[in-house]
């Protein structure tokens, strides 16, 4: 027996186990780089879009207002600013209780555009009640090239009022992935119970992007939208 047999072998032993783990460690490394863009590949509701502007917004000269009504609500909409926003559908919701604002807002639909919608399947979207919350990992950051305070005004949410049932129909067949554009104007809305006059309820829209908490969502009574693909 050869002295030296044993020592080769486990030597020999050792190059294959690390092989084996540093092959384990490339894969990993694979899988979790591919994964995100396996993802937007073959499931809509992480599919990315490149080069989706910023929303379209300009001031209304004069008070313009639009009376809105329903089977038992009347609704005053004060026009803030007429609006256009293209975006990736990343959350959307619909609120069918009996409440003044469910009534008059029965749907939101949460948009990304820019670089959100770009990377779309590196962003955890986080939907509550009437809001939408993005969570950008260090991962997503570096993939990216912005921190997530760059990205911060790439995305809204925002409450739906219609004043056409054409309108309304569209926008609630609106699905998470879809690529649409909506135009209409930012308002302020005040709903009032035809059945209890003392009953009423005010919607304030944000006319910014970049702000967060109370009255940061978009209003938007709608006037057209359009599902693009």
């Amino acid at each position: 027996m050869n002295p030296n047999s044993a020592p080769k072998s486990k030597t020999r032993k050792y190059v294959i186990i690390l092989l084996v783990i540093l092959l384990i460690v490339i894969l990993i490394i694979v899988a979790v780089f591919s994964y995100p863009f396996i993802l937007a590949a073959t499931s809509r509701e992480y599919r990315t879009i490149d080069n989706i502007p910023s929303p379209i917004q300009n001031s209304v000269s004069g008070n313009v207002n639009t009376r809105l009504s329903g089977s038992n609500w009347s609704a005053n909409a004060k026009h803030l600013a007429s609006y256009q926003i293209e975006g990736l559908v990343v959350g959307l919701d619909d609120y069918t209780t009996n409440s003044l604002y469910d009534r008059v807002s029965p749907r939101d639909i949460s948009l990304a555009w820019g670089d959100m919608a770009a990377h779309n399947n590196l962003i955890t979207w986080e939907r509550s009640h009437r809001e939408m919350n993005a969570e950008v990992s260090l991962f997503a950051e570096i993939v990216i090239g912005k921190k997530y305070d760059e990205l911060f005004s790439q995305y809204s949410n925002n409450h739906l009022i219609f004043n056409d049932d054409s309108v309304r129909e569209t926008a609630l067949s609106v699905k998470r992935g879809d690529h649409i554009i909506i135009t209409g104007s930012l308002v302020d809305v005040t709903i009032r119970d035809n059945n209890d006059r003392n009953a009423y309820y005010k919607l304030t829209s944000s006319l910014r992007r970049d702000d967060d908490g109370d009255d940061s969502c978009e209003v938007i009574l709608v006037t057209d939208i359009k599902i693009l693909d």
